[in-house]
């Protein structure tokens, strides 16, 4: 009643190019930081993780994986913080903008890449880099893990603050592992399931820890209108 007789203006909206471009803009630091921790891990991935011989003890099996190129070194322990990212990323910009961050991430690790081969910094990929079959289970089981873990963070993101980037990082965590190891458990044996077994304790670590700065940074890294809770 109180605008009665008087004409609305109409409201203007960003058109398809400017939400193109403040896509593009949200996406950069996302990105940088997922392929950042990638090629950290990646950097790592020759130095045993000696710090954990004392595991030894009581999964006798573990014992190759700790001598080069075995699977217990540093780049193999800092993959679970990808989880850590993606739950910051998710708390800011929801289930969406973290997805598109996930596959823009993984494109520009193609690129870099294709870019190292054709410039022969890669002299052969199934040496230098994977097996292919291996490098397609690696990158199915951790794309499988990350959608996991974004769709648990969007389901439980509320109060508690906490239990969103837990269980995000927790069960994507697992699943990576399980999809992981799969092929392998067609013949399985004891020392793959010591080493499921160890892989789930070094996931339950991380969710746990980083906590301690996802606390810490939500004071920095608010939702965005709309992403409240977690």
């Amino acid at each position: 009643m109180l605008d009665r007789g008087v004409d609305r203006l109409p409201v203007s909206r960003p058109g398809n190019l400017a939400l193109f471009f403040e896509t593009v803009r949200r996406l950069i630091v996302p990105v940088l930081a997922l392929v950042g921790l990638f090629v950290l891990a990646w950097t790592l991935r020759r130095e045993a993780a000696v710090d954990l011989r004392f595991l030894i003890a009581t999964f006798p099996s573990l014992e190759p994986a700790f001598t080069m190129p075995g699977w217990l070194n540093w780049g193999y322990l800092m993959l679970p913080g990808l989880f850590f990212m993606l739950n910051l990323i998710s708390r800011r910009y929801g289930p969406s903008m973290a997805l598109w961050s996930v596959l823009v991430s993984w494109v520009v690790l193609a690129g870099l890449v294709c870019f190292a081969l054709l410039q022969g910094m890669i002299a052969d990929f199934q040496h230098d880099l994977a097996p292919f079959g291996l490098a397609a289970t690696f990158v199915g089981a951790l794309f499988l893990g990350q959608i996991v873990s974004i769709a648990v963070f969007d389901y439980m993101r509320g109060i508690p603050w906490w239990q969103a980037p837990l269980w995000a990082a927790l069960l994507g965590g697992l699943v990576f592992s399980i999809a992981f190891n799969a092929r392998a458990a067609l013949d399985w044996d004891e020392a793959l399931g010591e080493r499921l077994i160890v892989e789930a304790g070094i996931v339950a670590f991380w969710a746990v820890a980083q906590l301690l700065p996802t606390l810490m940074l939500r004071g920095a890294i608010r939702p965005l209108p709309g992403y409240g809770g977690a």
